[in-house]
């Protein structure tokens, strides 16, 4: 390829096409944990009520419910992604070579979405949520405390213990609030735990040849990220509720930024590479720990 301004212009244009395609061609685990909002500034405030309002026999004149608001922000953040396309490979017209080296990059892109929900839930029993508590970890609800976290192993009864806890939780009135109820009902695990849980949720009879009363119960999400010193976490989430225990917020669309101007980039005047890459602010954060459950699975027991 011969490299003038016409050729290059073309050359970015066309792996920015690559990239955003086999970006949009990725299918994502997040919009099943997160909520996506939009961010105007540099930060979003939300507010969670405490007590949500109910319906009441009408007599006489209406009765406003005061809501108590819990607000906290979610602050947005930078986020690049960059890499390098060696000059001699253009000019050799190796685009085969490029081609790979542009879908790779789409693919570590397409996952950081789904990253970021993995960070919230394997930091979530350190980090603090909406109420200056750990997001998992113990709450106090009106005169009540209520527990979204243990260290259960992930068996078959530690499932059922959670899924019974989570049901069980109220407003600060002691209003039900009927979560984990409905389906979808999501149970997150890493790869290392993916056959206990379709042992748990994923097949219709026992071992033993009875009907698993379990079978379908929840819907298993297999993230890549729960492995290592995270091998042993599983969580599950509410996946039927209007909001999220997490929100995804975007403050720009992705910008595609080009340095590869032989006359003008230092990158190749100094290294012979093209650079390429994007640009966009985020932010992932906890909104609702009532919609979350999560085990570090290193104990002994449920």
């Amino acid at each position: 390829m011969i490299l003038n301004r016409e050729n290059l212009s073309a050359l970015s244009r066309t792996l920015k096409a690559l990239v955003f395609e086999a970006k949009e061609g990725y299918t994502p685990l997040w919009p099943k944990l997160a909520l996506e909002v939009q961010s105007n500034g540099r930060a979003n405030y939300y507010a969670w009520m405490e007590n949500m309002p109910t319906m009441r026999l009408w007599e006489g004149e209406r009765q406003v419910q005061n809501l108590t608001a819990e607000t906290f922000s979610i602050v947005n953040a930078d986020w690049e992604a960059t890499f390098a396309v060696s000059r001699t490979d253009v000019e050799d017209d190796q685009m085969d070579l490029i081609r790979i080296t542009a879908l790779q990059y789409a693919r570590r892109w397409a996952e950081h979405d789904d990253l970021l929900i993995a960070d919230l839930l394997r930091k979530g029993f350190q980090q603090k949520g909406y109420d200056g508590r750990p997001f998992f970890g113990s709450h106090t609800v009106g005169k009540r405390t209520f527990q979204n976290a243990s260290n259960a192993p992930l068996t078959r009864e530690a499932f059922r213990q959670a899924l019974s806890q989570m049901r069980q939780l109220t407003d600060a009135r002691g209003y039900p609030l009927g979560f984990f109820l409905q389906k979808p009902i999501y149970l997150v695990v890493g790869p290392g735990l993916e056959s206990t849980a379709y042992e748990i949720v994923g097949v219709p009879t026992l071992p033993s040849g009875g009907a698993n009363p379990d079978y379908g119960k929840a819907e298993i999400l297999v993230s890549p990220w729960l492995v290592e010193e995270y091998e042993t976490y599983w969580f599950l989430v509410d996946g039927s509720q209007a909001i999220r225990p997490f929100v995804l917020q975007r403050r720009s669309r992705p910008e595609w930024v080009a340095k590869d101007d032989p006359e003008t980039s230092d990158e190749v005047f100094k290294r012979n590479v093209f650079i390429y890459g994007v640009y966009e602010r985020k932010a992932a954060g906890y909104l609702f720990w009532q919609l979350a459950y999560g085990s570090t699975g290193t104990g002994t027991g449920a």
